[in-house]
């Protein structure tokens, strides 16, 4: 799936001067439309203190729901073909490392992030006489937060 459009919500959240984590929502669709739904959890380690702009690596891992509908030519009485609607569905499993730089999170703040990694169940989510519709096992993602919204940890 090449998305023509994605938008998301993230929440973040720093527990310390170098850790913190993030949960985003991922809505992406294409021109052929096949939709997806992700849910990502990440965690990030801060080359330096998150207070202000720094550098991060770590994880992340989530879960996408690929959906959509394919219309398939279907043989029709007298010998009379018809188009139907296929609804096809599929659920993965992204797992991955993460980089990015992100600002402090007090107030307002942007990112610009990349991450890779491999989706879990990927594959076939309709096969059928010349119209095959899958899914990549590369998971892929380059995404910057303009606007975002977080807490910081407690300063004691």
């Amino acid at each position: 799936m090449a998305p023509s459009a994605t938008f998301g919500l993230a929440f973040q959240h720093d527990f310390q001067r170098r850790f913190g984590v993030a949960v985003d929502f991922f809505y992406a669709s294409d021109d052929g439309g096949v939709s997806a739904k992700e849910f990502i959890y990440s965690a990030k380690f801060f080359t330096s203190d998150n207070d202000a702009t720094s550098f991060y690596v770590g994880t992340f891992a989530g879960v996408q729901r690929l959906s959509g509908t394919v219309s398939v030519q279907q043989p029709g009485p007298a010998g009379n073909a018809g188009i139907l609607p296929v609804e096809v569905s599929k659920l993965q499993f992204p797992i991955g490392l993460r980089a990015g730089v992100r600002g402090g999170l007090e107030g307002y703040f942007a990112e610009l992030f990349a991450q890779a990694g491999y989706a879990v169940g990927s594959g076939k989510l309709y096969a059928d006489e010349g119209k095959n519709v899958q899914s990549s096992p590369l998971y892929v993602c380059i995404g910057f937060s303009f606007l975002g919204f977080g807490w910081e940890h407690d300063r004691r």
